[in-house]
């Protein structure tokens, strides 16, 4: 009994000194795990700042819907964003042209993306950039420019939800250089997916179903934010939101109508309403695109 006692006793000695030893190995390597975790989850989940007026606090994990009725302003709403996004984020001739030099991933539904547009209100900002410092440029020098800045815009159009499905599947695998998702006509292929799941023989599941589930998937896993903009599916405004899944509606993380102000001189006027927080921007349209009204 004495040797047993004895040896349980060392046991216990042994044990309990390897504990703490143990113990304050781990407690390191918790520590320094919890703050690579933590770093990673900043890293992850940073903030965006593509227009701080407009969307503020936007984050790389945020999905934004924007809706309003036809002529409202929301594809031009989607070119002032891309040119945010693209434009660099230092100097150019000792020009600031507050950018973020990002990469945009563009998916048009609507096939209302006008490239002109986006180019014509592209250089029209960067000359009245540079004629605040009195600089000129040529027109070989801006062309240039443009077209290096181009090279980060992907535009995919599409003609049917199969496509749109298919194009986010893509955009879900492909290496990590996508940064920024706009979607124009999230809800483009709503009322035909309807009418084909109506079918006798139809067997598809529901592809709105579908489509929440890759972007939500889309922007956690690659960790970017999504815009996407959304028409009118009926006319009540109260009952054109409950049309679309709960899923969809628990996945958008901000809101914002757009509202046709009328037209004062060359430019439309338009309120940017954010519907979450109630706030309410005026902001117009016009030759040099889509601007907050200070």
């Amino acid at each position: 009994m004495n040797i047993q006692v004895f040896q349980q006793t060392e046991i216990d000695s042994f044990s309990l000194k390897n504990f703490f030893q143990i113990y304050f190995k781990m407690a390191t390597y918790w520590t320094e795990n919890a703050s690579k975790f933590l770093s990673r989850m900043e890293d992850k989940i940073s903030h965006f700042p593509l227009d701080n007026q407009i969307i503020p606090c936007l984050s790389t994990q945020d999905i934004v819907e924007i809706s309003g009725g036809p002529g409202s302003g929301k594809t031009e709403l989607l070119y002032h964003l891309i040119i945010c996004c693209i434009l660099p984020e230092i100097p150019w001739r000792d020009i600031q042209l507050v950018g973020l030099n990002k990469r945009v991933t563009f998916i048009d539904n609507d096939l209302h993306f006008n490239l002109f547009r986006l180019i014509k209100i592209l250089e029209k900002r960067i000359r009245f950039q540079l004629s605040l410092e009195n600089c000129t440029v040529s027109r070989s020098e801006m062309s240039s420019f443009i077209d290096d800045r181009l090279k980060l815009l992907d535009i995919y159009k599409c003609s049917n939800c199969d496509e749109f499905i298919n194009i986010l599947r893509y955009i879900e695998i492909v290496p990590n250089q996508k940064i920024l998702l706009i979607v124009d006509g999230v809800t483009s292929f709503y009322w035909s997916s309807k009418l084909r799941m109506a079918h006798p023989s139809s067997k598809i599941p529901d592809v709105f179903s579908i489509i929440t589930s890759l972007v939500k998937n889309i922007s956690k896993s690659c960790s970017l934010p999504v815009i996407v903009t959304k028409r009118k599916l009926v006319q009540s405004s109260n009952y054109d939101r409950t049309m679309l899944p709960a899923a969809w509606r628990n996945t958008i993380t901000k809101q914002l109508e757009l509202v046709h102000n009328g037209l004062i001189e060359n430019a439309v006027n338009v309120i940017v309403h954010d519907i979450r927080s109630e706030v309410k921007i005026k902001c117009a349209i016009s030759s040099y695109g889509f601007k907050v009204c200070h």
